[in-house]
């Protein structure tokens, strides 16, 4: 109980986070206690030590980014704040996971919050003109929450109880869906607009791959017939015609591969620094330059190979939950590769509180059909025998 009502007040409470923080402000220290408490209680359910344990080899990847870091004379307080980010997954991780039976809430908690910095974001607009960016008066969009709440209202949707009417199931999740698309398309963020068109796809694959492929060759048909206008929309809307931005993130990647060709194998620590057109940057917006600069190969796999234990879980799920978990996996790992919202403190707790929620969620709701499925089939045997004694 505790465990759960520290998660959803933590994920709350983000909605009146700062993504840019000056320092540990009260509501800072709030969260970050809140987080501490999900944690700290969670860990005493065996799933969430469980977690804990897959998770070993993330804290052998820290130590060894923070001892080569300072080999390299790297910042110590801008090591501690890279670590940091995974810390908070980990710790959300253990939170999600030790809610028990009690994480539908948490994904419920998690879905409207996201909808709530959807609606925020679309609300403080200025005008819907072309050339207007909801991240003009509200930056938070770029954290990338529609792209989880997509995924939790599509989880949601598919595990209703069932004394909800299918009607209304579906024009809850049609309405909300709806939002946080309009914030994503409003916000005319091009990483979050591919992760979610990505995590469409891979979704629909797992899920029914020859009709996912069917569909996919139609668009990509569509796609050359009607490329002029296609691309006369990119100029105009996702600002293709503007390169200022993404020569700048290039010219970030190439300082970050060239700090990586000097120490491929450690990388070049925590608490690293690169000088991108005049400013002394600790992060680039890459998420695989970011690791492979600062960890390394080694580092690198370490960091990769918890991810794998994790998807693994999603074994004995069913096939529709399974699409939507990797699904949603795949739109925010390729939104992060083309942003820096990986350092985003808030964030990186918030997916690591709804993976640990999600695993504890399909585990319990496969318990329930596995129940459900023996009642039935004892009602049917029932029903045999008692035909065959007449």
């Amino acid at each position: 109980m505790i465990t759960t009502a520290a998660t959803v007040l933590g994920l709350l409470l983000t909605l009146a986070l700062p993504i840019y923080p000056d320092g540990i402000t009260p509501l800072i220290a709030g969260f970050l206690a809140l987080c501490g408490i999900a944690g700290l209680f969670g860990f005493a359910d065996r799933k969430a030590r469980y977690e804990l344990a897959i998770m070993a080899p993330w804290g052998a990847a820290l130590v060894i980014g923070v001892l080569v870091g300072s080999m390299h004379n790297g910042e110590s307080q801008q090591a501690i704040e890279d670590a940091l980010p995974y810390l908070l997954f980990i710790i959300g991780l253990i939170g999600g996971r030790g809610t028990g039976r009690s994480a539908r809430r948490v994904l419920q908690a998690g879905l409207w919050v996201c909808v709530i910095d959807s609606i925020v974001s679309i609300a403080l607009m200025d005008s819907f003109a072309a050339g207007v960016r909801s991240t003009f008066n509200y930056y938070k969009i770029t954290a990338g929450l529609p792209l989880v709440g997509l995924y939790l209202a599509a989880v949601l949707r598919d595990t209703a109880p069932p004394s909800r009417s299918a009607r209304s199931k579906w024009v809850l999740h049609a309405a909300v869906a709806v939002v946080m698309i309009v914030g994503i398309v409003l916000s005319v963020t091009r990483g979050m607009l591919i992760g979610w068109i990505l995590g469409v796809v891979v979704a629909a694959y797992v899920r029914k791959p020859s009709q996912a492929l069917m569909g996919l060759t139609v668009l990509l048909v569509a796609l050359v017939v009607w490329s002029s206008a296609f691309a006369e929309l990119g100029n105009e809307y996702l600002r293709f015609g503007q390169g200022s931005t993404i020569e700048g993130r290039f010219r970030e990647v190439e300082a970050a591969w060239a700090g990586f060709v000097a120490a491929p194998f450690f990388g070049q620590g925590l608490g690293a620094m690169v000088d991108v057109d005049g400013f002394h940057k600790a992060f680039v917006h890459n998420l695989a330059a970011y690791q492979l600069w600062k960890f390394g190969i080694l580092g690198t796999m370490l960091l990769l190979v918890p991810l794998l234990a994790l998807a693994r879980e999603l074994g004995g799920t069913s096939r529709k939950l399974r699409a939507h978990a990797l699904g949603g996996a795949v739109a925010v790992l390729a939104y992060l590769v083309t942003c820096a919202a990986y350092k985003t403190y808030y964030l990186v707790w918030i997916l690591g509180a709804v993976v640990g929620a999600s695993l504890s969620f399909f585990e319990h709701h496969r318990a329930q059909g596995n129940v459900r499925a023996v009642g039935r089939a004892s009602a049917a045997n029932s029903e045999r025998l008692a035909g065959q004694r007449r």
